[in-house]
């Protein structure tokens, strides 16, 4: 099966003339149909023909039985389909202008095309959360493909299609316990289908708490000799955790040392940050993605089993929130700050006054529209936003960044287990009581064992209050350790981005030419800049990063 890196389609209504790309549109092939994928497969891991998946794009049908990320483009007629997975994990993009239309892998490449400039409102959105909402782009008028939705072009139009909804949604959850039954065998008869499947399947392997109930869903015997891939930085305890459950179950261990990123000249590490910018279309901090390119060249291209996501579970914005009946603006404001908003953002000093001062309103205003539409309680409207925003725009930023480099999978994507976590009330969910929970049913020994937080996931099974005394006494000093990151908004690989970061700084006061459509675009402090150039402070890795984002989508070639 064909699978495309790059996809460019464009179309015209009759008698439009046609505007010119900077690269050919994609030829398809004679059976009009590619992957943009590699290695398209259901949720069972089987991998469908041709044939099968060529109709499943034409028509719509069966296209929510393929297992994310997923994207492929078929022509018929004239005509050119192209459907995603039910998640939105993959990110493609649209444009339509007068007369004309076009859909591609390349967010840039059709602002360019549109001659279209930067999104002042979605750049002043991505600043503060650290990712695009909704369907934004860095470019005017580009757009994503929505979740559960498809796209044709054909005579100039870009008409939007939603695809056939599976069977797995469910209006309740069912009771805990069934719950964890049920998603226990989900996990352990996927992760027997994935092996069938893929035997030379690679684990990506972290301290946390996801990828161990992936683990935990492979049986024991089948651990035996599996490979794994741990990213090893400083502030992290991951690679000693992995360590210790490689040893326990007789993994194979490969660990890829971020520091030796630190070692790249200031021109390698402007190249990596700025085709990453570029390649991935800036989804999400070029220094993060830069991170993955670079990981991606030390790597195999085996297929990689991750955990991407496992917060769906898990309450990833209950810390530190009570329960209300509702949605406030005062709640949605006290979230943006201490949540939503980016561990790392970018320093508005280095913004214009006026961009940095409407950005900051515009994204409070959008935030407060987003949970304006939600009903309920307040922490599942937090489920909802994550579920609905960072899971779509930042999770499948993350996997498109790598879908054709190797085959993603993904038990915790499975359509049944995200039916039942996002249902699942706040209280069953809170302190990852659940996925503690389910863990627990898998393997109760690795329950046992500490995460790199030095909390054991079976501590965070019990009652709320005796949760907090037994996770305390498990943390002891990584509680500080972790609040320290909260309160200078750093995280665990904060020292490698800042390595990078030092060395494009360095870079760019060496070629000041190159932050010339920067300083153009109206969106930086031009004092500010002057003062970067001149040295000798560097930014933080976020202020750096939307200096880089903002190089790649606006400087030529």
């Amino acid at each position: 099966m064909r699978t495309l890196s790059r996809l460019l389609a464009i179309s015209t209504a009759p008698g439009c003339p046609a505007p010119t790309p900077a690269t050919a549109p994609t030829e398809l092939g004679p059976d009009g149909t590619a992957a943009l994928v590699l290695r398209p497969h259901d949720h069972s891991y089987a991998e469908p023909d041709l044939l099968t998946l060529r109709e499943r794009v034409l028509t719509g049908k069966g296209v929510a039985e393929l297992a994310a990320p997923f994207a492929a483009v078929a022509a018929e007629n004239g005509v050119v389909t192209v459907a995603a997975d039910w998640l939105g994990m993959r990110q493609l993009y649209g444009v339509q202008g007068e007369g004309w239309a076009a859909i591609g892998t390349s967010a840039r490449e059709l602002g360019i095309l549109a001659g279209r400039g930067p999104d002042h409102e979605a750049l002043g959105v991505f600043r503060l959360v650290g990712h695009f909402l909704d369907q934004d782009t860095a470019f005017d008028g580009v757009t994503t493909l929505r979740a559960g939705h498809g796209w044709t072009l054909t005579d100039g139009r870009l008409t939007e299609n939603e695809i056939q909804p599976g069977d797995f949604r469910v209006e309740e959850a069912p009771p805990t316990e069934e719950a964890v039954r049920e998603l226990a065998d989900v996990l352990r008869t996927s992760m027997e289908h994935l092996l069938d499947e893929y035997p030379d399947a690679v684990l990506q392997l972290s301290g946390g708490l996801d990828t161990r109930l992936v683990l935990a869903a492979i049986p024991p015997a089948r651990r035996v000799g599996l490979k794994t891939l741990t990213l090893s930085a400083n502030d992290s305890g991951d690679a000693a955790t992995a360590a210790l459950l490689a040893e326990k179950t007789r993994m194979q261990q490969e660990v890829i040392d971020l520091s030796d990123l630190e070692r790249l000249e200031p021109s390698e590490v402007h190249r990596l940050v700025l085709d990453a910018a570029r390649r991935h279309e800036q989804i999400l901090n070029p220094l993060h993605l830069a991170m993955l390119e670079w990981v991606e060249e030390q790597t195999s291209d085996a297929p990689r089993i991750t955990g991407l996501g496992g917060e769906l579970s898990r309450g990833m914005y209950y810390p530190m929130q009570r329960q209300h009946s509702g949605v406030t603006p005062k709640l949605v404001n006290r979230l943006a700050k201490w949540r939503i908003f980016s561990l790392d953002p970018v320093d508005s000093t280095c913004l214009d006054p006026v961009f940095a001062r409407e950005s900051e309103a515009a994204t409070m205003s959008r935030l407060h529209d987003i949970f304006g539409g939600m009903s309920g309680d307040w922490l599942s409207a937090t489920d909802a936003y994550y579920y609905r925003q960072r899971y779509h725009r930042a999770v499948g930023g993350v996997i498109t960044s790598s879908c054709t480099e190797h085959t993603g999978l993904n038990p915790l994507l499975h359509p049944r287990f995200v039916a039942i976590a996002e249902a699942l009330p706040p209280d069953v969910k809170r302190g990852s009581r659940f996925n503690a929970r389910l863990l627990s049913a898998l393997d109760p020994d690795l329950a046992a064992l500490p995460m790199d937080t030095g909390v054991r996931p079976s501590a965070l099974m019990a009652p709320r209050p005796l949760a907090l005394i037994r996770t305390a006494r498990d943390k002891g000093t990584k509680v500080v350790h972790k609040t320290r990151q909260r309160l200078s908004r750093r995280g665990d690989i904060g020292t490698v981005h800042s390595a990078l970061a030092r060395s494009l700084v360095t870079y760019w006061r060496s070629e000041p030419r190159l932050l010339e459509p920067v300083a153009a675009s109206g969106l930086v402090d031009l004092g500010w800049l002057d003062r970067l150039l001149a040295g000798p402070n560097i930014p933080a890795p976020a202020t750096t990063g939307f200096l880089a984002l903002l190089e790649g989508a606006l400087s030529p070639g």
